[in-house]
């Protein structure tokens, strides 16, 4: 009876860490504008980073998903990473400049 209790504890307070440490990350899908493999790799490498957990984008439906740390960013500065290297996202439009130094293949 006593190793039932204990097994029962153990098993209450893994699901207590496990739920702790899944709340420290955020799931979001958005849409991010590119063309072909090429943008998909330099999204994905950007995204690449520690805090991020998953950076994928889908070169076909456009949609972006990202899991991240959030005490590490906001949703603002992963759509501010993409926007940086020239891709439009639904929140922060890519600067003109950095739009016209894409290579002819990315321009969409």
């Amino acid at each position: 009876m006593q190793y039932i209790k204990i097994l029962l504890v153990a098993i209450v307070l893994t699901s207590s860490v496990q739920g702790i440490s899944q709340s420290k990350f955020k799931e979001i899908n958005f849409r991010v504008e590119g063309k072909c493999d090429m943008c998909e790799k330099r999204i994905e490498n950007a995204l690449d980073i520690k805090g991020i957990k998953i950076g994928d984008w889908n070169v076909t439906t456009k949609n972006c998903h990202v899991v991240y740390k959030i005490t590490q960013y906001t949703e603002e500065q992963i759509h501010q990473i993409i926007a940086d290297l020239a891709h439009t996202t639904e929140k922060i439009k890519a600067t003109k400049q950095s739009y016209d130094n894409l290579h002819g293949c990315c321009k969409y």
